[in-house]
């Protein structure tokens, strides 16, 4: 674990990240709303990944980076942030695996990214108003305190399930999980996140976990390849790692 200075609107914090150099092309592994890096963490272990390099971040405000009170934690802020990473790998090419959230932070990335990006990996990340079902509408739909004092405990207890690889919800806030959730519904509601993914210039494909091949982001990315992750939901890396890694090398290889 690496551990990056960073600063944005004039308030500086550090970020962690998973990081290994290992060849030109670059996996950067962004997770979702409440997650972390760890979300990620067998591809530490893939044998046909290890000529790959390898950045997965853990998000401001999320695992071990810290928690800035002055940060708006807007998804565009999160991606000027992670962007800025990238200086680590300055002549890598770069192929992204955005999950939930972090789909839409991807698609943030300054123009002088986006357009540098060798493929893109959309595993169920939010693109639609339709993405935010799966909790963050559900966050927002009460006060913040109301949030803080009833909702997220529950959330914490269900996230738990998952084990310590998979929830980061044990690291960050109240605050940061509300904040987080307003402005992902915000722009997954104005389908910018879907246009923008869309006109992506660069290889890219939709992962999606098999429990939801009838939800309608599947049918609204048109002609975009489609991945089914067998036997699994949204969390596909946690219900069917093997399959997902054996799929996203495929992808990465075609």
């Amino acid at each position: 674990m690496k551990r990056f200075s960073a600063s944005f609107d004039g308030e500086s914090f550090e970020i962690a990240a998973g990081v290994r150099h290992s060849g030109s092309n670059l996996l950067f592994f962004i997770h979702g709303l409440g997650g972390s890096k760890d979300i990620f963490h067998h591809i530490w272990e893939r044998g046909d990944f290890a000529d790959y390099s390898v950045l997965a971040v853990d998000l401001v405000g999320f695992g071990e980076s810290d928690k800035p009170g002055g940060f708006s934690y807007k998804m565009e802020a999160q991606a000027q942030v992670a962007a800025g990473l990238l200086a680590e790998f300055p002549d890598a090419k770069l192929h992204v695996i955005g999950h939930s959230m972090g789909g839409a932070v991807a698609l943030l990335f300054p123009p002088e990214i986006l357009s540098s990006i060798e493929t893109f990996a959309n595993a169920e990340g939010n693109l639609i108003g339709a993405d935010c079902q799966l909790g963050s509408r559900g966050m927002i739909s009460v006060p913040p305190d109301v949030f803080a004092a009833e909702m997220f405990p529950e959330l914490r207890a269900e996230y738990a399930r998952l084990g310590p690889d998979y929830s980061a919800l044990d690291s960050t806030t109240a605050d940061v999980m509300y904040r987080s959730a307003e402005s992902l519904v915000s722009w997954s509601d104005s389908e910018k996140l879907l246009e923008a993914f869309l006109n992506l210039s660069c290889r890219k494909a939709y992962f999606y976990g098999s429990e939801n091949s009838a939800h309608p982001t599947v049918q609204r990315v048109g002609d975009v390849p489609k991945v089914e992750i067998e036997r699994s939901g949204h969390v596909m890396m946690y219900d069917n790692p093997d399959d997902f890694y054996d799929k996203l090398h495929k992808f990465l290889t075609g």
